[in-house]
């Protein structure tokens, strides 16, 4: 079974120089930070000690390994003078080896790239990487408002769908990373006096005109799928901020009734506020699963 046959799950890979979004595993090749929410399972480098700490660490490992050592030759048989060097040795190779891999500055492994080509996305680019880290902090906005939104929406339909959505905008920005290098070589042919004769002049208008079009498209595409992130969001953080309101309001009525001589109270405002809400949360999750669900 391949991995995109199991229920949806988005991983997030990035370290210095790339950011990876993939239907399937990734790690780090050394430390990791490993945060999941929702469907989406985000890896990052861990915190890197320095060559000195490293060094450090080792200097310990080997003066444990050689106490030790002392501690066994006082027990044993000089007869296994022989295998207690070997263990000692196979030590001191695992603790430096272990204090350089805790100071090598870690990157992205994506073990299944070869597999399985078509769930991955790799971004290069600083403004591919930077935009998506705009999608991702409007998908984590919607993640916290989903707690608060049971009953409204399936937290784990809704999980799932902002994970999808993340998906696709890994996906437009990958292929406005390829359009981006072929406007970028287009313009180097443009600016370096190499084209000199009209047919090949007017042929490379030609294509830096299609490469705009293509450019002004798949922009398109992300500006409306960031609209859509930012109305759910907002939505269910109305919802939230509105609820929220509504309790209080209903706490302090029923106090201010128990206080006051007419028994009047006042909160329709707040419910009807929240009704207008909850139809907003409702819409906006729509639009969103019409758009943009069951894509993978």
């Amino acid at each position: 079974m391949s991995p995109s046959d199991h229920p949806f799950h988005l991983w997030i890979a990035r370290d210095a120089q790339v950011t990876a979004v993939a239907l399937t595993e990734m790690r780090m090749s050394g430390r990791a930070n490993v945060h999941e929410w929702g469907s989406i399972t985000e890896v990052t480098p861990g915190k890197q000690i320095t060559g000195s700490a490293a060094s450090k660490r080792v200097t310990i490992q080997l003066i444990a390994v050689a106490i030790v050592s002392l501690y066994v030759c006082g027990l044993a048989s000089a007869a296994y003078w022989w295998l207690l060097l070997i263990v000692d040795l196979a030590l001191v190779l695992l603790a430096v080896a272990a204090g350089f891999k805790a100071a090598r500055r870690s990157t992205v492994v994506a073990p299944d790239i070869d597999l399985y080509p078509g769930i991955h996305r790799l971004l290069t680019t600083h403004e591919e990487r930077l935009s998506f880290r705009d999608l991702q902090a409007l998908a984590e906005r919607i993640g916290r408002t989903l707690p608060a939104l049971d009953g409204l929406v399936d937290p784990s339909d809704a999980a799932e769908l902002v994970a999808e959505s993340l998906w696709e905008g890994a996906a437009v920005l990958a292929r406005r990373q390829e359009i981006r290098e072929v406007r970028d070589e287009l313009v180097r042919h443009a600016s370096d006096g190499t084209v000199e004769t009209n047919r090949a002049r007017l042929d490379l208008q030609s294509q830096q005109q299609r490469a705009g079009d293509l450019w002004e498209e798949v922009n398109a595409d992300l500006a409306r799928l960031t609209s859509h992130l930012m109305a759910t969001a907002a939505a269910g953080e109305r919802f939230v901020r509105d609820q929220d309101l509504d309790d209080t309001l209903q706490r302090t009525g029923a106090a201010l009734d128990k206080l006051s001589l007419d028994g009047s109270h006042a909160g329709a405002y707040a419910g009807e506020q929240l009704a207008e809400e909850t139809t907003a949360v409702l819409t906006a999750y729509r639009e969103l699963n019409d758009l943009y669900g069951g894509k993978s």
